[in-house]
């Protein structure tokens, strides 16, 4: 590593070849400077991210992504998360200059700006959508189920093995590929790293229309459709908390909204819409900036936020805590808050006949830990008001100071489990018709609750050993027989119970009674991704099939009957694009396959937490 003083001086040095610099730190004169002035801010750039970025992002074992993963972005997408996106508070002490020279010194000039290739292999004609949505919002439904019913699905157990990849399309200066798509047969909508909405032709992956977002679109897009149930508006949140509404047809703004009340708020889950009213789950990247001594942890509040669908007006505003105060000082010094955190990661789900909203919550950042975080909360639609709250574990305060290369100065009191409700709960109803809500935690444990006798638990069930990244991570589908659970138990959290179980599961949602499971051990002996099965991607099922991806890139079919594996196909390789963007696939997580009108679509690429990172949507479908 080199000392403060080599890097300073090759800085100024560097400075000096640059001369201005505009308000982002990208230089104000011609493009055209001498190699060697280029091997000058080279060397300055490396030596700024061995100075501030290294410590974190070379081991590849925290939340960061790796160094190779960063250098599959272009340079704009690491300026702009230096600069307002999930590195602005790590990067606060860093001039705008030398957030340029590290972003030089890390992105790929081939691809560092995703609107060159924005209108690569543009559609001819215009986009005329005349079918209803096949696939839509992130679990196919108000009750998010990840149900594709035969009708709109196209293949069962015995097509299912013939899949063949039909196209595939590169996401350019992107690390990861975590936005579910939305599907109708005329088009695929999805997000990107980058920003970038696209409107993609189902049949041959030509762009039909694409939008640019002020930062990473993450979340699956939800489709409202018009009195003929046709494709209308596209809802979609980015990274920095801003609401959009899109003609789905032409891609044209209609409105945008920023509903972010905390620098740190961000929105992951997908937007719910039910009765004209969008509901907006907020969760944050205070977790990772709690990270630094010097930050004053923690005031974010998770929480519901309800819009109106026409204009994005605010109609209410639910919090999971109530608002921060001063508890102390750290340390070294700097203010302590609390309670904080209870984020919502994930899709809340609609109970029509009750009239509510479920989501499930995550842990507080900072001490006192409340009654709300670990819990499934049901909220009036029309109020935001609290009807219920079931909490399966109390006391969970944690934040990334806690990790294992964390420094442990605004770790609070309670440190941990982290164990989220990160999966959103499932609505379903049984054979005897009664209705229940299934929910999975990351702490291995499964519930099936009561929603006539608020949130009763009914049964619960240990799926996993549990852990930061699961057991139940991201999802679960269940077609109201069976509940299918897939278990990601990767290593690393003191709280997990019994042996890892990693793989996909089946469960009786009226008692939780395990009906079977198929484990996925892990292929090898060292400890990196491309040696892990573990299930973290909620599933995806029709009848007689389960989809699901796993961490090595491994994507699946298996069957209903028993989890036998119908069959396979390894993601994690280079791939030719329709959009001549160079792509390859890598982990699969945060988001899953989506299966509609006979194709299977997956996005590959995953680049936190050391994962394998990728940019690449796959298209497969029949002979």
């Amino acid at each position: 590593m080199r000392s403060i003083f080599t890097s300073s001086a090759t800085i100024l040095f560097a400075a000096s070849f640059l001369g201005g610099c505009d308000s982002s730190g990208k230089p104000t004169q011609p493009d055209d400077r001498s190699a060697n002035t280029v091997t000058v801010q080279n060397e300055a750039g490396k030596a700024l991210y061995q100075q501030y970025c290294a410590s974190c992002h070379d081991n590849g074992s925290t939340e960061a992504p790796t160094k190779a993963a960063i250098m599959m972005q272009g340079t704009e997408e690491i300026v702009r998360a230096l600069n307002s996106g999930i590195m602005k508070e790590q990067a606060s002490m860093l001039q705008p200059m030398q957030r340029r020279l590290i972003a030089e010194y890390l992105g790929s000039p081939k691809t560092g700006d995703a609107l060159v290739n924005a209108k690569a292999n543009q559609c001819s004609g215009t986009l005329k959508l005349a079918s209803s949505p096949s696939w839509n919002r992130w679990g196919n439904g108000l009750r998010n189920s990840r149900y594709q019913p035969a009708s709109l699905s196209g293949i069962n157990p015995q097509t299912a093995p013939n899949l063949k990849l039909k196209w595939a399309f590169g996401f350019p200066g992107a690390a990861r590929a975590r936005s579910q798509p939305a599907v109708t047969r005329e088009a695929i909508f999805t997000g990107s790293q980058s920003g970038l909405v696209y409107a993609l032709d189902t049949k041959t992956g030509c762009v039909w229309w694409t939008f640019e977002a002020k930062a990473e679109v993450r979340n699956a897009p939800t489709i409202s459709t018009d009195s003929e149930g046709k494709p209308k508006t596209l809802y979609f949140g980015d990274l920095e908390a801003n609401v959009y509404a899109v003609d789905a047809g032409s891609g044209e703004l209609l409105w945008t909204r920023s509903v972010r009340d905390h620098p740190a708020g961000t929105i992951t889950g997908s937007i719910t819409l039910y009765k004209s009213r969008l509901f907006v789950p907020m969760s944050s990247l205070e977790v990772v900036n709690a990270y630094s001594p010097e930050y004053e942890c923690c005031t974010f509040r998770g929480g519901v936020l309800a819009l109106d669908a026409r204009t994005g007006e605010t109609r209410w505003r639910f919090y999971t805590t109530a608002k921060p105060e001063k508890t102390g000082t750290n340390s070294v010094g700097r203010d302590r808050f609390g309670p904080s955190g209870a984020p919502i990661w994930s899709t809340p789900t609609v109970d029509r006949k009750r009239n509510l909203i479920y989501v499930g919550t995550g842990e507080n950042y900072s001490s006192p830990a409340n009654d709300m975080s670990d819990a499934i909360i049901a909220l009036e639609p029309d109020s935001g008001a609290v009807v219920w709250v079931q909490q399966t574990i109390e006391g969970d305060a944690w934040n990334a100071a806690c990790g294992r290369h964390g420094t442990q100065v605004n770790c609070p009191e309670e440190n941990g489990p982290d164990f989220d409700f990160g999966a959103p709960p499932i609505l379903t109803r049984l054979s005897n018709g009664k209705d229940i809500i299934l929910a999975g935690q990351k702490s291995g444990m499964i519930y099936g609750m009561d929603p006539d006798n608020a949130g009763k638990i009914l049964w619960e069930k240990r799926a996993g050993m549990g852990g930061f990244n699961g057991g139940v991570h991201w999802g679960m589908a269940t077609d109201g027989e069976t509940l299918f659970v897939g278990i990601a138990d990767t290593p690393g959290n003191e709280f997990a119970v019994g042996p890892a179980r990693q793989g996909m599961h089946a469960y009786d949602p009226a008692t939780g009674k395990a009906l079977w499971s198929k484990y996925e051990p892990d292929v090898c002996d060292e400890n990196k991704h491309e040696c892990r099965t573990a299930l973290s991607a909620p599933p995806t099922i029709t009848p007689g099939v389960i989809f699901s991806g796993a961490l090595n890139g491994i994507l699946r079919a298996y069957s209903m009957d028993g989890g036998t594996i119908l069959w396979s196909t390894d993601t994690r390789r280079e791939y030719e694009t329709v959009n001549n963007v160079k792509a390859r696939g890598g982990s699969i997580d945060s988001s899953g396959p989506v299966v509609a009108n006979g194709l299977l679509i997956v996005n590959s690429g995953y680049d936190k937490f050391g994962q394998i990172p990728g940019n690449v949507m796959l298209v497969y479908g029949l002979e």
